[in-house]
């Protein structure tokens, strides 16, 4: 055997006797769990980011209602509302549906949502209801 043969034989020996890597591979084990808890903190901040949203935009119909924002019969007022409540939320979840109804001078909205639509990565859907619902009410005051 050559010198330099035998030179790159015990550079491979002393190669496999350190230790060196043994950070690398508890890296690599662990790697996937950290990945796994970062896509369900992304998941879980958009659907409550998402629910914020979708009670802000319940509570302005419901006030732009109460006001009188809305004109025409009461039929009418309801549909106008919950055309207003929509276009705002089909940007969040476009299959979204909105109920408002008036009862006792009291104007209420419930809102339907997809999570599916919401979550950014879909992490969540394994864990969760498919469906979010967000409700709002307010007094009306014309």
């Amino acid at each position: 055997m050559n010198v330099a043969a035998k030179g790159k034989c015990g550079k491979f020996k002393a190669f496999l006797r350190h230790e060196d890597g043994n950070s690398t591979i508890e890296f690599v084990l662990w790697l996937p769990l950290v990945l796994a808890i970062l896509l369900l903190i992304v998941d879980s901040s958009m659907l409550f980011m998402s629910r914020t949203h979708a009670i802000r935009v319940l509570q302005d119909t419901n006030r732009l209602y109460s006001v009188g924002q809305f004109t025409g019969t009461p039929a009418e007022r309801i549909t106008k509302a919950q055309a207003y409540a929509l276009s705002r939320l089909q940007g969040l979840s476009p299959s979204a549906t909105i109920t408002t109804t008036e009862t006792n001078r009291v104007v209420r909205t419930r809102a339907t949502m997809e999570t599916a639509e919401i979550a950014q990565i879909g992490f969540l859907g394994l864990m969760i209801d498919t469906t979010m619902v967000v409700a709002a009410e307010h007094r009306v005051e014309f």
